[in-house]
Parts: structure tokens; C-alpha cells; sequence
């Protein structure tokens, strides 16, 4: 009987040779890895700018006798998404 997979062969049947083509999924080049560091410093710094100036808007109007809460939780609440999405693109989730 003849053996069924060619034992010389470069690529035996058990190891197929897909990866050599084919870059790794997760390895991204230097230049795509500094546009989405950069990316991600920018909406940190948006989210930072409105989060402080949630705090700086409750602080200055605390006493003031107006209702203010529903702008202070949105700008908040934006901020902190803004946060996570700079997070998301400096650390590559």
C-alpha cells in the first residue's frame, strides 16, 4: 500500500501553510498604531474639557436657584463616553 500524504513534501497535510501569507490579525503597522494613539489623545481631551467643565458649571451655579442637573449629567455623561472611546483607541480593544 502507498501511504497516503507525501512525507517529503514541503507542507505535510497536518500543517497548513495559511499564516504565511497572511499577517497576524492583531498586528497593525507603526503608522496605523500612531494615527489611533493620536485619535485616542484627542477624545480624552475632549471628554476631560467636559467633564471639568461639568464640575466648574455645577460649582459656579450651585447656588444659583436654577435647574441645571439635566445639562450637568449630559455633558458628564458625554465626557465620560468620550473618555472611554480615547481609552478604546490608545489601547487597541
Amino acid at each position: 500500500m502507498e501511504p497516503l500524504h507525501n512525507l517529503n513534501a514541503d507542507h505535510p497535510a497536518g500543517e497548513a501553510s495559511i499564516h504565511s501569507n497572511q499577517p497576524p490579525a492583531d498586528a497593525i503597522s507603526k503608522s496605523e498604531h500612531q494615527r489611533l494613539f493620536q485619535r485616542g489623545l484627542k477624545w480624552l481631551v475632549v471628554g476631560g474639557i467636559l467633564s471639568v467643565t461639568s464640575v466648574g458649571l455645577n460649582f459656579l451655579l450651585f447656588h444659583s436657584g436654577t435647574s441645571f442637573t439635566t445639562i450637568m449629567y449630559i455633558m458628564t455623561s458625554v465626557g465620560a463616553v468620550c473618555v472611554m472611546k480615547g481609552l478604546v483607541d490608545i489601547l487597541g480593544f
